[in-house]
């Protein structure tokens, strides 16, 4: 590789120099957003569960749907620092780490500058960011998938050439370490990781390469035995009930759509409307980046190969399409950990581009993720609790609906905590985090004990909800509202 080649990068800096600024960039973004947002739905299961001791975190993941490295992490982590940053340290650290991943892909694939304009989507990019900002195992399986992608092209290519040196030997079991870390984090990182195994047959590797790759790739599944015997209550949720809607237009479109654009926005959130706009600028950008790399892929015969091999790479999120005609499975926080080779693909179009088209597309989609990534999207349960805590009297009921019960359950203090119940019709699914719930924490009825004694009943839910089972002749007092919940105070006449 001649010297020139070194230096042709998006912006005239050699790939390293672009490849540290767009790191950095994304890096002080994440950082700075790391609090900025309150925990919010399975955010919150991750709060409850890494609080409990080891043993006990170990039992509520084995009844959850989930394998438990990244709840390993989060135990750890949490045990040095609290708070709603603490627990989005670690998909941070590997939000980070993507940006680099996804660049060297890019580069691989058709030159430093396809490298480093990947790297800057990866840093900017709505999804990517939010990701990065939610206290879940989705950033850091994608992060491992990307690098297993990237370790086993290189350990394939290295066999071909050098088949038996220590080099070859050390990428096969950096494959597998990677690989066997990522099905530890995520189930569906798996399906990932066949789609991956399958885009190697298309770089016609020698059959020693072909048979490592299957047999490494075997083996870093096969390490998650051991958990799924222990596990084994999670396969109860196969036959039951989700939240996933059917495979359909409409849910095809929703999870195509945030491949750039991240989650949707609900309702009732400030400037909404805006938001909406900018992730459809998102979503233009992305896919004109996405659009271009036809050209590539028609004018670079050379390159053709290793743009085949990333586009097969993602071949997992197809896999899931299917199985979603019998069990919907097919969501954008799932596909997450296998699409995440396009945007490598997108570097390399927009590589392709005039550079002030590709540097406006660029820009268009920071914007879009910095607006969602400042604007508080979440549910603001935690600011109702030092109101409830400061007025808890010996005969109130704390209750919660099955959308708010794990924040107060994570971030009241004990006094709250004892008196807190989820108040139903009926019992929630698992897929509300029901594992982590503590014994008798369903009630379908204000206990007997709260009228007598005059006792309030403080209701903390979706905005526009009663709660079920309370006393005869029990009215609202008075109602408090924050972004996505309402706080109401029930008591008897005259309370």
């Amino acid at each position: 590789m001649t010297a020139r080649h070194n230096r042709l990068t998006a912006g005239g800096l050699p790939f390293e120099a672009g490849l540290v600024a767009v790191t950095a960039a994304g890096a002080v973004l994440r950082l700075a957003l790391l609090a900025r947002q309150p925990l919010g739905y399975d955010e919150d299961f991750t709060a409850v569960v890494v609080a409990k001791p080891f043993g006990e975190m170990l039992a509520a993941v084995g009844r959850d749907s989930a394998p438990p490295l990244f709840y390993v992490i989060e135990w750890l982590v949490t045990h040095f620092w609290q708070g709603p940053a603490s627990l989005r340290l670690v998909p941070a650290i590997a939000g980070i780490a993507l940006i680099p991943s996804l660049a060297v892909l890019a580069r691989r694939a058709a030159g430093n500058a396809a490298g480093v304009w990947a790297g800057a989507l990866a840093a900017f990019l709505p999804v990517t960011l939010l990701s990065s900002e939610n206290a879940r195992m989705y950033s850091l399986a994608g992060a491992l998938v990307v690098a297993a992608t990237l370790l086993l092209w290189r350990a394939t290519e290295r066999t071909t050439e050098r088949p038996t040196d220590w080099a070859t030997a050390r990428r096969w079991v950096g494959y597998g370490a990677a690989a066997a870390a990522a099905v530890w984090v995520d189930y569906f990182a798996a399906v990932a990781l066949t789609g991956v195994l399958v885009a190697v047959a298309w770089l016609r590797p020698t059959r020693r390469s072909s048979v490592l790759a299957v047999a490494v790739t075997a083996v870093a599944f096969a390490s998650l035995a051991p958990w799924l015997i222990v596990a084994g209550a999670q396969f109860a949720h196969a036959g039951a009930g989700f939240w996933i809607p059917p495979l359909g237009l409409d849910s095809v479109a929703g999870t195509v759509g945030q491949l750039f654009a991240g989650p949707p926005v609900d309702s009732g959130i400030q400037g909404r409307e805006v938001l909406i706009g900018l992730q459809i600028v998102a979503v233009v950008a992305g896919a004109s980046a996405l659009a271009a790399l036809a050209a590539v892929w028609l004018r670079r015969p050379e390159s053709r190969p290793r743009i085949e091999f990333l586009l097969i790479a993602c071949s997992g999120v197809v896999g899931l399409a299917i199985v979603s005609i019998w069990r919907p499975l097919l969501e954008a926080r799932y596909a997450g950990v296998m699409w995440l080779p396009l945007f490598a693909l997108a570097g390399v179009g927009l590589a392709s581009m005039p550079r002030r088209l590709a540097a406006a597309l660029v820009v268009a989609v920071a914007v879009a993720a910095l607006a969602l990534g400042a604007t508080i999207t979440h549910p603001e349960t935690a600011s109702l609790l030092p109101e409830i805590e400061s007025r808890l009297g010996r005969h109130d009921l704390v209750a919660a609906d099955a959308s708010h019960y794990l924040a107060v359950l994570g971030e009241g203090d004990a006094q709250l905590r004892a008196r807190l119940h989820l108040l139903a019709e009926a019992d929630p699914p698992w897929y509300f985090g029901t594992a982590a719930y503590p014994p008798d924490a369903v009630i379908h009825d204000v206990p007997g004990a709260v009228a007598p004694n005059g006792g309030l009943v403080f209701w903390v839910a979706d905005p526009g909800t009663a709660p079920p089972g309370l006393p005869a002749g029990y009215r609202p007092l008075e109602v408090r509202c924050a972004i996505g919940v309402c706080l109401t105070v029930y008591g008897p006449p005259g309370g």
